[in-house]
């Protein structure tokens, strides 16, 4: 029987192919990948730029935003992650269900959290630019499902509409009725055993317009719930 050390071995020998894999990836039109972007000076040694900040193969909770942003933020930033709004409320959301995390660019070790993105390349007309279809669905299964797969959460927390749908679509599952409704819904099961969890994007624009940050706290409370029951 493979001990815990071979295991995790074997899975970051995957996972580090996943990413030679998403390196390579020119898949989709409209589309850049960090890899191209200045001979890949600002890439990692990640899935995505998200991943950076908290990659913990090991993950209890996985939290699948749309898109990481487009190629002039990610050049700005140099492929770092930036202290925003979204990821200081993602933590405070994180800490509401018992998962407590370094803020950006603080040293870390296991957090218990895996982030990613739906879409791992980049898109250039801004980061609230249009998005297509078939670029969901490209890496739904090239990339979003293995890494879901690979990682086996027991939980993953799809944060807006195309973050949920582009899971669904990657397990063959039937598309939600209400986004409302899927909101408030007890969680999806996934091969493998993972749930997951349809919810509000924490950015500030839609704290503003559609979801306040004391529903997204309650909507939370049903990871919170799933987690305990896998603890």
């Amino acid at each position: 029987m493979p001990t815990i050390v071979t295991t995790m071995k074997i899975q970051t020998t995957k996972y580090q192919a996943m990413v030679s894999a998403r390196k390579a990836c020119r898949q989709c039109d409209g589309l850049v990948n960090a890899s191209a972007l200045r001979d890949g000076e600002f890439d990692s040694s990640e899935i995505g730029p998200w991943t950076r900040w908290l990659g913990d193969l090991g993950a209890r909770v996985l939290v699948i935003g749309q898109d990481w942003g487009d190629q002039r933020a990610f050049e700005e930033l140099e492929g770092v992650n930036d202290p925003s709004a979204t990821n200081k409320m993602l933590r405070r959301l994180l800490a509401s269900v018992g998962v407590q995390v370094p803020d950006v660019g603080i040293a870390r070790g296991p957090s218990g959290v895996f982030l990613t993105n739906a879409v791992l390349c980049f898109k250039d007309q801004g980061c609230q630019g249009p998005v297509r279809p078939e670029w969901f669905r490209e890496c739904g299964t090239r990339f979003l499902r293995p890494q879901i797969e690979l990682i086996k959460p027991g939980v993953v927390v799809c944060l807006g509409e195309r973050a949920y749908t582009a899971v669904l679509s990657a397990y063959g599952l039937p598309a939600y009725t209400s986004w409302r409704a899927a909101v408030g819904g007890p969680g999806v099961p996934l091969a493998g055993g993972s749930i997951a969890f349809a919810v509000y994007h924490c950015g500030r624009r839609i704290l503003n317009t559609h979801r306040k940050e004391k529903a997204q706290f309650k909507d939370w409370q049903r990871v919170a719930a799933a987690l305990a029951m896998t603890a």
